[in-house]
């Protein structure tokens, strides 16, 4: 089986073929890009004889999809696949696989910032503390804070 991962993961070379080399001594092959390229025709050329294609966020559209003859599944090294031509794959019966719920407490924990960040107003505190824009002001000419402490959220 031909294996081509058609963008870096932010895995180093050596990690990946640490991780291929199993799959080699049991006779597949892997085709590793440390590149990043949205250019469908150069996408066409680095996945056109794969059984699987591995990607991240790269798009990865119908038109390369077509092209790729060998194709049955491609592996999304990310949790979303809206940019992977998905009625190409359907036509095809290639499958499709993400990384679902690798991030799920990261993003818990970024919402939570956010939210409080928000709240405070911490982007306008920000932008007039670097603008040097600490004059003094009347409470009532002061950027809306809320107490978090006061809230129900």
């Amino acid at each position: 089986m031909k294996i081509s991962l058609i963008e870096p993961i932010g895995v180093s070379e050596q990690v990946i073929s640490e991780l291929a080399a199993d799959l080699i001594n049991a006779g597949h092959s892997l085709s590793y890009y440390n590149t990043k390229t949205a250019d469908p025709k150069e996408l066409a050329e680095r996945s056109w004889d794969a059984d699987i294609v591995i990607i991240a966020n790269t798009p990865y559209p119908a038109e390369v999809i077509r092209q790729a003859e060998h194709l049955k599944m491609i592996s999304v090294a990310f949790t979303g696949i809206d940019h992977i031509g998905a009625d190409a794959c359907r036509e095809r019966g290639i499958a499709v696989y993400n990384a679902a719920n690798y991030s799920n407490k990261a993003v818990a924990e970024l919402v939570i910032g956010m939210t409080i960040s928000l709240l405070r107003r911490l982007p306008v505190v920000d932008a007039a503390a670097r603008n040097s824009d600490t004059e003094e002001r009347s409470p009532d000419e002061q950027p809306a804070s809320l107490a978090l402490a006061a809230l129900v959220l």
